[in-house]
């Protein structure tokens, strides 16, 4: 137990910060399941609206909506 109070000494504060803030009409265009939007900085967020609500997460894909290139195992047909 001695160890756990060493690691929570050691722990920075956490601070809250708003990344994508929604007015209801963007709300209300959303469509039910997953949902992309992109905040006023550029960060892009995957929103999955259903009956119980929203949930958001950063999207954190490389592609972000972009082209996939190909890999060469497809290429040739295979």
């Amino acid at each position: 137990h001695r160890n756990n109070n060493h690691l929570n000494s050691e722990m920075s504060a956490q601070k809250a910060k708003v990344v994508l803030l929604l007015d209801r009409e963007a709300v209300d265009v959303l469509t039910d399941g997953v949902n992309f939007r992109k905040s006023p900085e550029g960060s892009c967020y995957i929103i999955f609206k259903s009956k119980d609500g929203l949930k958001a997460c950063k999207n954190l894909c490389k592609h972000q909506g972009g082209l996939f290139i190909q890999d060469m195992e497809d290429m040739g047909g295979r």
